[in-house]
């Protein structure tokens, strides 16, 4: 299928369709992949590579065209879209779209798939706090994902710290694992400072029992450093 489009009309999304289901993978692989991803969208079998592939051809038309008229209809255009979206240069539209996305969410894999590099820096920080004040679970996490971004920038990682302990009531399993992930990336780019975070926080025990057990196995930290970690689990009602 030629996916370079100045325009995406009805039928080029009727061909998308055919192409889509074209590359199928078993329904043995698109179960295990379901399970993985716990979607109530259809999976396709390795999507994440194929909707890579996909997307990077459509960047080579109209991708608005494309993301105006796509409707979410499986797992494939979940990620498809995210892909697209993240290659917007212009802030505003690329925050229209995922104001929208984001609404669609029901798995980590597409909230994962956002990625938000050659973005404002501000304007993602203020982007991130209004997420995570949704009610929705999935739009939390990606409140919490921009700053996998974030924290490339020595700016942004004491601010980084207050919006991990503004986690402290969070529930949602989806957003505490993103946190720790988060917490422990931390650690690892950044130790004083993370380091000092966990003698003195007061985020929920589950982002920081969860980072520690990340920190103790990534081969990026010190024995040293992982045994010292230790002592600063908190109990779970800490």
């Amino acid at each position: 299928m030629n996916f370079v489009k100045n325009i995406w009309l009805k039928e080029d999304f009727e061909e998308y369709r055919q192409y889509c289901m074209s590359i199928k993978s078993s329904e043995r692989d698109c179960l295990w992949e379901k399970k993985i991803v716990n979607t109530s969208l259809e999976c396709f079998g390795k999507t994440s590579f194929k909707a890579k592939q996909i997307a990077k051809e459509i960047k080579k038309g109209n991708v608005v065209s494309f993301l105006e008229n796509l409707k979410i209809e499986n797992h494939l255009d979940s990620l498809v879209a995210g892909y697209l979206i993240c290659s917007i240069k212009d802030f505003n539209l690329f925050k229209n779209f995922l104001d929208k996305y984001v609404l669609t969410i029901d798995n980590w894999a597409s909230c994962d798939t956002l990625k938000f590099e050659k973005k404002d820096k501000n304007l993602l920080k203020d982007l991130s706090y209004d997420y995570l004040k949704n009610k929705l679970c999935f739009v939390r996490r990606v409140g919490v994902n921009i700053w996998f971004e974030l924290i490339k920038y020595d700016g942004f990682v004491e601010e980084s710290f207050k919006m991990l302990n503004s986690l402290s009531n969070e529930e949602e399993y989806y957003v505490n694992m993103c946190a720790s992930w988060l917490l422990a990336e931390l650690f690892i780019k950044h130790r004083n400072n993370a380091l000092e975070y966990f003698k003195n926080n007061s985020t929920n025990s589950f982002i920081i029992n969860k980072a520690i057990s990340k920190c103790r196995d990534s081969f990026r930290v010190s024995k040293e450093d992982k045994d010292l970690l230790v002592s600063f689990k908190k109990t779970k009602n800490a």
